[in-house]
Protein backbone atom coordinates (compact mmCIF):
# COMPACT_ATOMS: atom_id res chain seq x y z
CA UNK A 1 0.00 0.00 0.00
CA UNK A 2 0.96 3.78 -0.69
CA UNK A 3 2.76 5.51 1.46
CA UNK A 4 -0.09 8.34 2.79
CA UNK A 5 1.00 12.38 2.17
CA UNK A 6 -0.41 15.44 4.01
CA UNK A 7 -0.25 18.26 1.51
CA UNK A 8 -0.65 21.11 3.59
CA UNK A 9 -0.94 24.57 1.22
CA UNK A 10 -0.69 27.76 3.34
CA UNK A 11 -2.40 30.59 1.92
CA UNK A 12 -2.94 34.31 2.59
CA UNK A 13 -4.89 37.06 0.23
CA UNK A 14 -3.46 33.98 -2.18
CA UNK A 15 -6.03 34.77 -4.76
CA UNK A 16 -3.73 35.07 -8.19
CA UNK A 17 -2.17 31.73 -7.21
CA UNK A 18 -4.94 29.42 -5.86
CA UNK A 19 -6.02 28.17 -9.45
CA UNK A 20 -2.19 26.74 -10.56
CA UNK A 21 -1.28 25.62 -7.48
CA UNK A 22 -4.02 23.47 -6.18
CA UNK A 23 -5.43 22.19 -9.88
CA UNK A 24 -1.50 21.11 -10.41
CA UNK A 25 -1.26 19.11 -6.63
CA UNK A 26 -4.83 17.44 -7.86
CA UNK A 27 -3.06 16.22 -11.00
CA UNK A 28 -0.02 14.60 -9.16
CA UNK A 29 0.37 10.81 -10.03
CA UNK A 30 0.45 9.75 -6.96
CA UNK A 31 -2.76 9.11 -5.40
CA UNK A 32 -2.58 8.32 -1.94
CA UNK A 33 -3.18 11.89 -0.80
CA UNK A 34 -5.24 14.37 1.34
CA UNK A 35 -4.67 18.34 0.90
CA UNK A 36 -5.40 20.82 3.43
CA UNK A 37 -5.67 23.80 3.05
CA UNK A 38 -5.13 26.83 5.74
CA UNK A 39 -6.07 30.08 5.29
CA UNK A 40 -4.24 32.92 7.85
CA UNK A 41 -7.34 34.94 7.92
CA UNK A 42 -7.52 36.40 4.38
CA UNK A 43 -8.54 39.07 3.49
CA UNK A 44 -9.85 38.53 -0.20
CA UNK A 45 -12.14 35.77 -0.88
CA UNK A 46 -9.37 33.33 -1.37
CA UNK A 47 -11.16 31.04 1.16
CA UNK A 48 -14.48 30.83 -0.09
CA UNK A 49 -13.28 30.55 -3.68
CA UNK A 50 -11.14 27.57 -2.86
CA UNK A 51 -14.21 25.81 -0.91
CA UNK A 52 -16.28 26.56 -4.15
CA UNK A 53 -14.05 25.44 -6.96
CA UNK A 54 -12.01 22.78 -4.79
CA UNK A 55 -14.68 20.87 -1.82
CA UNK A 56 -12.11 17.60 -1.94
CA UNK A 57 -10.09 19.70 -0.21
CA UNK A 58 -9.70 19.66 3.23
CA UNK A 59 -10.25 23.68 5.24
CA UNK A 60 -8.65 25.06 8.03
CA UNK A 61 -9.15 28.89 8.65
CA UNK A 62 -7.19 30.40 11.05
CA UNK A 63 -8.78 33.51 12.83
CA UNK A 64 -5.44 35.25 12.66
CA UNK A 65 -2.45 35.13 10.14
CA UNK A 66 0.03 33.28 12.18
CA UNK A 67 2.55 33.14 9.69
CA UNK A 68 3.58 30.11 7.19
CA UNK A 69 5.22 27.75 9.74
CA UNK A 70 2.04 28.77 12.46
CA UNK A 71 0.31 27.69 9.38
CA UNK A 72 2.15 24.55 8.38
CA UNK A 73 1.36 23.24 12.18
CA UNK A 74 -2.20 24.32 11.63
CA UNK A 75 -2.57 21.97 8.91
CA UNK A 76 -0.68 19.20 10.71
CA UNK A 77 -3.02 18.86 13.28
CA UNK A 78 -5.77 17.64 10.79
CA UNK A 79 -3.15 15.48 8.88
CA UNK A 80 -3.32 11.90 9.09
CA UNK A 81 -0.57 11.23 6.45
CA UNK A 82 2.81 9.12 6.75
CA UNK A 83 4.71 12.36 5.28
CA UNK A 84 4.32 15.31 5.57
CA UNK A 85 4.26 17.99 2.29
CA UNK A 86 4.47 21.90 2.98
CA UNK A 87 3.89 23.50 -0.01
CA UNK A 88 3.48 27.12 -0.96
CA UNK A 89 0.99 28.61 -2.51
CA UNK A 90 2.82 30.34 -5.19
CA UNK A 91 3.53 27.45 -6.63
CA UNK A 92 2.91 25.11 -9.58
CA UNK A 93 3.73 21.39 -9.64
CA UNK A 94 5.07 18.36 -11.82
CA UNK A 95 2.79 15.74 -11.83
CA UNK A 96 5.70 13.37 -10.75
CA UNK A 97 6.09 15.79 -7.91
CA UNK A 98 4.90 14.40 -4.96
CA UNK A 99 6.01 10.49 -6.50
CA UNK A 100 10.01 10.91 -6.70
CA UNK A 101 10.38 12.68 -3.29
CA UNK A 102 8.28 10.15 -1.97
CA UNK A 103 10.01 6.96 -3.29
CA UNK A 104 13.76 8.50 -2.10
CA UNK A 105 12.25 8.41 1.12
CA UNK A 106 10.63 4.74 0.75
CA UNK A 107 14.24 4.05 -0.52
CA UNK A 108 16.87 6.04 2.15
CA UNK A 109 15.64 5.10 5.92
CA UNK A 110 18.18 7.52 7.17
CA UNK A 111 16.75 10.75 5.23
CA UNK A 112 14.89 12.85 7.06
CA UNK A 113 13.39 15.24 4.39
CA UNK A 114 13.80 15.86 0.68
CA UNK A 115 13.20 18.82 -1.81
CA UNK A 116 12.55 19.02 -5.89
CA UNK A 117 14.47 21.04 -7.72
CA UNK A 118 12.68 24.30 -8.20
CA UNK A 119 12.79 26.63 -10.97
CA UNK A 120 11.21 30.04 -11.56
CA UNK A 121 7.70 30.42 -12.58
CA UNK A 122 8.26 32.80 -15.32
CA UNK A 123 11.39 31.42 -16.72
CA UNK A 124 11.30 27.49 -16.51
CA UNK A 125 14.67 27.04 -17.54
CA UNK A 126 16.39 28.47 -14.72
CA UNK A 127 16.88 27.58 -11.38
CA UNK A 128 15.25 29.02 -8.31
CA UNK A 129 16.67 26.54 -6.01
CA UNK A 130 18.02 22.98 -5.29
CA UNK A 131 17.43 22.80 -1.49
CA UNK A 132 19.46 24.88 0.53
CA UNK A 133 23.17 25.96 1.43
CA UNK A 134 22.84 26.51 5.48
CA UNK A 135 26.02 28.25 6.88
CA UNK A 136 27.92 27.38 10.22
CA UNK A 137 26.63 30.81 10.98
CA UNK A 138 22.58 30.03 10.51
CA UNK A 139 22.48 31.95 7.57
CA UNK A 140 20.65 29.85 4.53
CA UNK A 141 20.91 30.02 1.17
CA UNK A 142 19.06 29.14 -1.92
CA UNK A 143 21.27 27.02 -4.33
CA UNK A 144 22.48 27.09 -7.86
CA UNK A 145 20.26 30.21 -7.93
CA UNK A 146 19.10 31.79 -11.64
CA UNK A 147 21.52 28.89 -13.01
CA UNK A 148 19.56 27.26 -15.95
CA UNK A 149 18.26 23.98 -15.38
CA UNK A 150 21.23 21.16 -16.08
CA UNK A 151 18.49 18.41 -16.72
CA UNK A 152 20.79 16.41 -14.00
CA UNK A 153 17.81 13.87 -12.70
CA UNK A 154 20.89 11.89 -9.58
CA UNK A 155 19.89 12.74 -6.23
CA UNK A 156 21.96 15.46 -4.30
CA UNK A 157 22.53 15.59 -0.95
CA UNK A 158 22.01 19.07 0.54
CA UNK A 159 22.67 20.65 4.32
CA UNK A 160 19.23 22.43 3.88
CA UNK A 161 15.65 22.05 2.74
CA UNK A 162 13.66 24.80 1.09
CA UNK A 163 10.42 25.87 2.95
CA UNK A 164 9.03 26.57 -0.78
CA UNK A 165 8.34 22.61 -1.12
CA UNK A 166 9.69 19.93 0.86
CA UNK A 167 8.29 16.30 2.35
CA UNK A 168 9.50 15.40 5.77
CA UNK A 169 9.01 12.46 7.90
CA UNK A 170 5.92 12.41 10.16
CA UNK A 171 7.76 11.30 12.74
CA UNK A 172 10.49 13.44 12.06
CA UNK A 173 7.86 16.70 12.12
CA UNK A 174 6.48 15.39 15.43
CA UNK A 175 10.07 14.97 17.32
CA UNK A 176 11.08 18.38 16.37
CA UNK A 177 7.70 20.11 17.43
CA UNK A 178 6.77 21.18 14.28
CA UNK A 179 7.79 23.83 11.86
CA UNK A 180 9.04 26.78 14.43
CA UNK A 181 6.11 29.30 15.00
CA UNK A 182 8.37 32.39 16.31
CA UNK A 183 9.73 32.59 12.34
CA UNK A 184 7.06 34.42 11.46
CA UNK A 185 8.82 36.45 8.93
CA UNK A 186 10.59 33.57 7.08
CA UNK A 187 14.11 31.25 7.98
CA UNK A 188 11.75 28.60 9.07
CA UNK A 189 13.19 26.52 6.41
CA UNK A 190 16.58 26.94 7.59
CA UNK A 191 15.99 25.85 11.62
CA UNK A 192 13.77 22.78 10.19
CA UNK A 193 16.72 21.81 8.20
CA UNK A 194 19.40 22.73 11.37
CA UNK A 195 17.34 20.23 13.45
CA UNK A 196 16.88 17.26 11.33
CA UNK A 197 20.45 17.68 10.36
CA UNK A 198 20.69 17.75 14.43
CA UNK A 199 18.55 14.42 14.67
CA UNK A 200 21.25 12.29 12.51
CA UNK A 201 18.96 12.31 9.43
CA UNK A 202 19.95 13.17 6.13
CA UNK A 203 18.83 15.94 3.52
CA UNK A 204 18.22 15.52 -0.13
CA UNK A 205 17.34 17.35 -3.73
CA UNK A 206 15.27 15.30 -5.58
CA UNK A 207 15.27 16.63 -9.42
CA UNK A 208 13.33 14.62 -10.47
CA UNK A 209 10.67 16.20 -8.60
CA UNK A 210 9.74 19.58 -10.41
CA UNK A 211 8.28 23.06 -8.75
CA UNK A 212 7.46 26.42 -10.63
CA UNK A 213 8.06 29.23 -7.88
CA UNK A 214 7.03 32.88 -8.37
CA UNK A 215 9.90 33.65 -6.44
CA UNK A 216 10.89 37.25 -5.60
CA UNK A 217 14.25 37.79 -2.97
CA UNK A 218 13.13 40.47 -0.66
CA UNK A 219 14.53 42.20 2.44
CA UNK A 220 12.76 44.99 5.07
CA UNK A 221 14.00 46.00 8.71
CA UNK A 222 11.33 44.31 10.21
CA UNK A 223 12.02 40.84 8.41
CA UNK A 224 15.89 41.59 9.32
CA UNK A 225 15.35 41.75 12.74
CA UNK A 226 13.45 38.86 12.82
CA UNK A 227 16.01 36.64 10.74
CA UNK A 228 18.75 37.77 12.81
CA UNK A 229 17.45 37.37 15.92
CA UNK A 230 16.32 33.86 15.23
CA UNK A 231 19.31 32.93 13.89
CA UNK A 232 21.28 33.97 16.81
CA UNK A 233 18.87 32.04 19.00
CA UNK A 234 19.45 29.27 17.27
CA UNK A 235 23.25 29.04 17.48
CA UNK A 236 23.10 29.73 21.26
CA UNK A 237 20.08 27.05 21.68
CA UNK A 238 22.00 24.27 19.70
CA UNK A 239 26.14 25.10 19.73
CA UNK A 240 27.95 24.08 22.94
CA UNK A 241 29.74 27.18 24.36
CA UNK A 242 32.69 25.46 23.27
CA UNK A 243 31.85 25.18 19.84
CA UNK A 244 30.76 28.84 20.08
CA UNK A 245 34.15 30.16 20.89
CA UNK A 246 35.78 27.26 18.99
CA UNK A 247 33.89 28.83 15.96
CA UNK A 248 34.20 32.55 17.15
CA UNK A 249 37.04 33.83 14.32
CA UNK A 250 33.95 32.78 11.50
CA UNK A 251 31.15 34.09 13.84
CA UNK A 252 33.16 37.54 13.74
CA UNK A 253 33.64 37.64 10.55
CA UNK A 254 29.87 36.55 9.66
CA UNK A 255 28.92 39.09 12.61
CA UNK A 256 30.57 42.06 11.26
CA UNK A 257 29.71 41.52 7.82
CA UNK A 258 26.00 41.64 8.76
CA UNK A 259 26.87 44.51 10.97
CA UNK A 260 28.22 46.46 7.64
CA UNK A 261 25.20 45.37 5.45
CA UNK A 262 22.70 47.21 8.09
CA UNK A 263 24.80 50.24 7.37
CA UNK A 264 24.85 49.83 3.94
CA UNK A 265 21.04 49.71 4.28
CA UNK A 266 20.85 52.55 6.78
CA UNK A 267 19.15 53.85 9.82
CA UNK A 268 15.74 51.43 10.65
CA UNK A 269 17.96 48.32 9.38
CA UNK A 270 21.37 49.35 12.09
CA UNK A 271 18.78 49.19 15.10
CA UNK A 272 17.12 46.26 13.82
CA UNK A 273 20.64 44.60 13.61
CA UNK A 274 21.50 46.24 17.29
CA UNK A 275 17.92 45.27 18.55
CA UNK A 276 18.33 41.61 17.15
CA UNK A 277 21.77 41.11 18.90
CA UNK A 278 20.36 42.72 22.13
CA UNK A 279 16.97 40.87 22.17
CA UNK A 280 18.57 36.86 21.24
CA UNK A 281 21.40 37.55 24.07
CA UNK A 282 18.93 38.71 26.96
CA UNK A 283 16.04 36.06 26.20
CA UNK A 284 17.57 33.50 28.22
CA UNK A 285 14.57 31.82 29.23
CA UNK A 286 13.48 31.16 25.64
CA UNK A 287 17.28 29.89 24.80
CA UNK A 288 17.58 27.43 27.62
CA UNK A 289 13.74 26.04 26.64
CA UNK A 290 15.06 25.63 23.07
CA UNK A 291 18.63 24.11 24.37
CA UNK A 292 16.55 21.70 26.14
CA UNK A 293 14.05 20.71 23.83
CA UNK A 294 16.75 20.31 21.43
CA UNK A 295 19.03 18.46 23.25
CA UNK A 296 15.96 15.64 23.37
CA UNK A 297 16.39 15.01 20.17
CA UNK A 298 20.19 15.60 19.28
CA UNK A 299 21.94 12.59 17.97
CA UNK A 300 25.21 13.91 16.64
CA UNK A 301 27.81 16.08 18.03
CA UNK A 302 28.39 19.92 17.75
CA UNK A 303 31.29 18.61 15.60
CA UNK A 304 29.44 16.18 13.42
CA UNK A 305 26.97 18.88 12.77
CA UNK A 306 29.14 21.73 11.93
CA UNK A 307 30.82 18.88 8.89
CA UNK A 308 27.33 18.88 7.43
CA UNK A 309 27.09 22.67 7.11
CA UNK A 310 28.72 25.05 4.51
CA UNK A 311 31.56 27.48 5.55
CA UNK A 312 31.53 29.40 2.33
CA UNK A 313 29.24 32.51 1.94
CA UNK A 314 26.91 33.12 -0.92
CA UNK A 315 28.16 36.05 -1.97
CA UNK A 316 25.86 36.52 -5.31
CA UNK A 317 22.87 36.78 -3.17
CA UNK A 318 24.09 39.09 -0.45
CA UNK A 319 24.73 41.73 -3.08
CA UNK A 320 21.51 41.56 -4.73
CA UNK A 321 19.14 42.39 -1.23
CA UNK A 322 21.91 45.27 -0.75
Amino acid sequence: MQSKVSIIIVNYNGMPHIDACISSALRQNYQNVEIIFVDNNSGDGSLDYARSKFPSLIFVPCSENTGYAGGINAGFAHATGDYIAPLNIDTEVDPDWLSALVAFLNANPGTGAVTPKILLFDQRDTINTKGLNIHVSGLGFCRSLNRKNDRSTAPERVSGISGCSYVIRREVFEWMGGAPEDCFMGNDDVIVSWLVNLMGYDLYCIPESIVYHKYTLKMNSAKFYALEKNRLVLLQATLKPVTLIACSPVFAIIELLITGYSIIKGAAYIKARFKAMSDALKDKDAVRRKRERYNRIRKITDFALLRRLRWNIQWDQLIKIV
